[in-house]
């Protein structure tokens, strides 16, 4: 079973500011990856690495800047809330 849900999103850059003038559509598809794991994928035209984890709105023609720019929609459950994030003022700049 995959659960649908189209939202909008204004991109965002690696302060997590939104980047885009007006937001684009987007879909996410919840699914069960696995017997202990819901995974969300995001369709989106800014999203890209290897497991579409990344967001590349405020640098377009870059697949990756640094670290790269998380997407926030993209994320595997519980995964993503075992990972310690390390923020700086508002910033995320690394996880653990």
């Amino acid at each position: 079973m995959t659960a649908i849900f189209p939202i909008q999103c204004w991109g965002r850059n690696a302060d997590g500011d939104p980047v885009l003038n007006k937001p684009v559509d987007v879909e996410l598809q919840v699914f069960k990856s696995s017997d202990d794991t819901l995974t969300v994928n995001v369709k989106c035209p800014y999203n890209t690495g290897g497991h579409g984890q990344r967001c590349k709105a405020s640098h377009p023609k870059v697949d990756k800047l640094g670290d790269g720019v998380l997407c926030p929609y993209s994320v595997d459950l519980p995964y993503a809330i075992d990972k310690k994030i390390i923020i700086q003022g508002n910033r995320v700049i690394g996880i653990k």
